[in-house]
């Protein structure tokens, strides 16, 4: 009867320790400045995005893409299935729009991306 006791006084413990810290879930980026695939709502925020472009064009040039899923080992082998929308240029700056629907949102050699401030709603339809 006393280890019974004793597991339940540890594990109240321990879900007191955890409220107690504050753990909480980290906001969604507003700013991407390394190479790689996010996830929509939980990496970065969706909007309209400003990237720098390629810092060297010479090398190479800026590759993003927007993906309705992100490709894992068991999906369909050609990664290019599950691309909503992409560019691949030279040309600086660079502008998305990083949807809300979308699932992810890859960059390769783009530089440093950030969320355009949101325009104010002026009421007008047009």
């Amino acid at each position: 009867m006393r280890a019974g006791a004793l597991v339940a006084a540890g594990a109240f413990a321990s879900a007191l320790t955890m409220a107690a810290s504050g753990i909480a879930a980290a906001e969604p980026a507003t700013d991407i400045t390394v190479d790689g695939t996010y996830v929509v709502n939980v990496d970065i925020k969706p909007g309209i995005y400003i990237g720098d472009g390629t810092p060297d064009p010479a090398t190479g040039a800026c590759f993003w893409r927007r993906l309705w899923k992100i490709q894992t080992a068991q999906d369909y082998p050609d990664p290019n299935y599950y691309i909503i929308a992409s560019d691949f240029t030279r040309v600086k700056p660079i502008t998305v729009e990083i949807k809300a629907t979308d699932v992810g949102f890859s960059t390769e050699n783009c530089g440093a991306w950030h969320l355009a401030p949101a325009r104010p709603n002026t009421g007008s339809a047009g």
